[in-house]
């Protein structure tokens, strides 16, 4: 996919300055504070700035409004208007997402969304963070979601590994087996005749 190269050379681009600057979690912070920005009211201000209908000058008018309000690092808002000027800006999305995979990867950290059909106390969240952090090795940051239809347990999501110890899914695994189980049984004597 060539938007994904082209992400992934401006997140690396942007990941090198942050290195070089000792700026990598300001960085982060800043294309998460302003892609949280353009996703407000159904992402009308990205549609602005991404609009090649919209004079660029009118677009650099609108972007620096936003990024004085926002006061965001001078690495991010010099980053977000060479996007603006080379027509890039419809990519940001996917730019944030590698740079933050990389800056991941730099600091040994793997990102885990655990799902749970209620919300988990702080000592449960520890010790699911602690269990995950063993079983990866590295340091991971978990995003929670309550998922009331797992009834029970949890489901959690290291990149494309799927730990799940939910009621839900061992009863769709008891459920396969008896299926298998009902399938593979020689049929009696009586059901042939």
């Amino acid at each position: 996919m060539a938007d994904g190269s082209l992400a992934r050379r401006y997140a690396r681009a942007l990941i090198l300055l942050g290195q070089e600057n000792q700026a990598l979690d300001a960085l982060g912070a800043g294309l998460s504070a302003i892609g949280a920005v353009l996703d407000l009211n159904d992402g009308q201000l990205r549609g602005v700035l991404v609009n090649p209908g919209v004079p660029l000058a009118e677009r650099h008018a609108v972007l620096s409004e936003v990024l004085r309000r926002l006061g965001l690092h001078a690495y991010v808002n010099n980053f977000l208007r060479l996007l603006l000027d080379k027509s890039r800006f419809a990519v940001l999305p996917e730019i944030t997402l590698a740079f933050g995979e990389m800056a991941d990867e730099l600091a040994g950290r793997v990102r885990a969304t655990v799902r749970t059909a209620r919300a988990l106390d702080a000592v449960t969240s520890a010790q699911v963070e602690g269990a995950l952090a063993q079983a990866t090795g590295r340091t991971v940051v978990v995003r929670y979601v309550v998922e009331p239809g797992l009834i029970g347990g949890m489901v959690a999501q290291v990149g494309d590994k799927v730990y799940d110890s939910s009621v839900r899914g061992r009863l769709e695994q008891l459920q396969l087996a008896l299926s298998r189980d009902l399938l593979s049984a020689p049929q009696s004597a009586s059901a042939e005749a």
